[in-house]
């Protein structure tokens, strides 16, 4: 099992984006670790195929959480590769296929209610936004402990919104932490503490990961941590912790 990761530089809206999505590939499967907004699917292509990896080769797409910048694209890949198979985590499936409104938009429409006005159109345009994701069935899912491939395993890190997973590939102490975490300025953090749907929760899944005892860690915004590892959780927990 290979652990392949890139980095999506892009401007969307006016606003900066940074991503550093990652794939496992194994002899039969290739899997993309959540696939972006729609306006950087051309960006993932060209980074994929500097891996030697087309949208053709992908098998499998697993959507760590209901956000639009983790799933806004998946739109584009299974219209470019139909035979994607789309996993989630068994609590996020019901809002990723469409089902049920997605915790993000409940949250963003919520805060309408008590924010000033001089916000209103960046939160009505993010509103909006999310409610143009375009949702598609999800394949499979999966809960805490199960195994996606051999060796990588599911570990449920709610916080951050109520579903999200991250994965752990256990032979080699690799965390794959999508929003569980970002990489700041070298450091650790919870990813965007005022959007986080639950932060004590988001702080117990920081401490669920420190026992994992973690030789590397790779995040979605902010790309990878491999060093002080231990002193830097010690570091958000304590920062979030009352």
């Amino acid at each position: 099992m290979q652990i392949l990761h890139f980095s999506v530089q892009q401007e969307i809206n006016g606003q900066p984006i940074s991503l550093f999505p990652t794939v496992i590939k194994t002899a039969s499967e290739v899997v993309l670790i959540d696939c972006g907004y729609e306006e950087t699917f051309e960006q993932f292509k060209r980074e994929l195929t500097k891996l030697s990896i087309e949208i053709a080769d992908i098998t499998a797409i697993f959507i760590s959480h209901d956000d639009i910048d983790h799933l806004g694209g998946l739109a584009l890949f299974l219209q470019e590769n139909p035979a994607i198979q789309v996993y989630s985590s068994a609590v996020e499936r019901s809002s990723i296929c469409g089902e049920i409104k997605a915790e993000r938009l409940i949250q963003a429409e919520n805060s309408l209610v008590h924010l000033p006005e001089d916000y209103r159109p960046w939160a009505e345009n993010f509103i909006a936004q999310l409610k143009k994701i375009k949702r598609f069935p999800v394949n499979q899912t999966f809960n805490d402990g199960d195994f996606v491939l051999e060796g990588l395993q599911v570990i449920d890190t709610p916080g951050h919104t109520q579903g999200h997973i991250s994965l752990w590939d256990v032979a080699n102490g690799v965390l794959i932490a999508n929003d569980a975490l970002v990489v700041e300025e070298g450091q650790l953090n919870i990813a965007n503490p005022q959007f986080t749907l639950d932060l004590p929760q988001a702080v117990l899944s920081v401490r669920k990961i420190q026992a994992l005892q973690p030789k590397k860690i790779i995040c979605y915004h902010g790309g990878i941590f491999e060093t002080t590892i231990e002193e830097a959780l010690d570091q958000v927990i304590q920062k979030y912790s009352v």
